[in-house]
């Protein structure tokens, strides 16, 4: 049972919080800009979505134009912002198609089997495909699109 001391310390604290809140209401705006960044850039890319792509899977000639484009090279980053060495096989939705992903050149993505069944079928944060996008223009033909739209009318 709490003791009623320890109630009204935690009572005393809270009003003080309160009170400072109440005499310098600035000090909440630096805090409340860096969590809004914070939550907007770790939340997921996509949203939901009611319905998928019929298509479920990417034809032969889709995954060997990816795998073209990615230079014939995995598209995963390791580690120090180095892309993985390893010859792509699978080709990928970024954003999961069991999430409501498009089965669209623009939604692939050339990855090693190790890869790809690490990435599974997680959604991407925003700052994944923003990163993504950006390695994308070292490594991409000139004139390919390094833009991701997993459905339509939505990219980063």
């Amino acid at each position: 049972m709490i003791e009623a001391s320890m109630l009204s310390g935690a009572l005393h604290v809270l009003e003080a919080v309160l009170d400072g809140i109440v005499q310098h209401p600035w000090l909440l705006v630096p805090v409340a800009a860096a969590l809004l960044v914070c939550v907007v850039l770790a939340s997921p890319a996509g949203g939901a979505c009611t319905s998928r792509d019929p298509r479920r899977g990417f034809s032969a000639a889709e995954r060997r134009a990816a795998f073209e484009r990615a230079g014939l090279r995995c598209e995963h980053k390791s580690i120090f912002w180095h892309r993985c060495t390893n010859t792509p096989t699978q080709g990928d939705h970024i954003f999961p198609w069991s999430r409501g992903g498009r089965t669209a050149m623009s939604n692939q993505q050339a990855l090693c089997p190790f890869h790809n069944s690490r990435k599974s079928g997680s959604v991407p944060t925003r700052m994944y495909i923003l990163r993504l996008q950006w390695r994308r223009r070292s490594y991409f033909p000139d004139g390919e699109s390094t833009r991701i739209q997993w459905r339509p009318g939505a990219a980063a």
